[in-house]
C-alpha cells in the first residue's frame, strides 16, 4: 500500500534532540516502508513535544510497557503457560512507543514551520537551557 501514497504524515509523542521521534508503536515499520519506496515521512509536532534528551543517554527511558492482555487472550495460550510456577514458554512484550531514527524522517512540521531532522537540536536549544534539564541518575551498584 505504501507505494501508492504520496506522503506519510504522522504525529509524535516526543521529538528527541537528535531528531529522532518517539511515536506510537508500529510507526517505525511505516517509516522503514516509506524509506524503501521513496515516500516522504513527515512528522507533525508542536513545540511542547520537543525533548532536550538524546535517546542514547542511559538515563532516558524511551518506552513504557503495557499489559500483554491487550494483544491476546491468555485462555487461548494456556497450554504455553506452566500453571505450577506461573512461568512458561510464552513471553509477551507490548511496548507503547517506537523510536523512529532521524534518518527515516524527511521533515518536521512544528508550530514554528518546517525543519530538517538535523536542525531539531538547534530548535530545542531555543526552548531549553542547560538549567532546565535535570536528569535523575540511576543508582549504581558496587560503589
Amino acid at each position: 500500500m505504501i507505494s501508492r501514497v504520496n506522503m506519510v504524515i504522522v504525529g509524535a509523542h516526543a521529538v528527541m534532540a537528535n531528531g529522532g521521534v518517539i511515536a506510537p508503536v508500529g510507526l517505525n515499520m511505516v517509516a522503514l516502508a516509506a524509506q524503501r519506496h521513496a515516500v516522504p515521512f513527515v512528522v507533525l509536532a508542536g513545540s511542547h513535544k520537543l525533548c532536550p534528551l538524546y535517546p542514547h543517554n542511559p538515563e532516558v527511558l524511551l518506552n513504557e510497557l503495557r499489559s500483554p492482555s491487550e494483544l491476546l487472550d491468555f485462555g487461548e495460550f494456556s497450554d504455553c503457560m506452566d500453571s505450577a510456577s506461573g512461568a512458561g514458554s510464552l513471553h509477551v512484550v507490548n511496548p507503547t512507543f517506537d523510536y523512529v531514527p532521524p534518518k527515516l524522517v524527511s521533515l518536521f512540521i512544528t508550530d514554528t514551520g518546517g525543519h530538517n531532522p538535523s536542525y531539531m537540536y538547534r530548535l530545542i536549544a531555543d526552548y531549553y537551557s542547560a538549567d532546565d534539564l535535570v536528569v535523575k541518575r540511576r543508582p549504581t551498584t558496587g560503589s
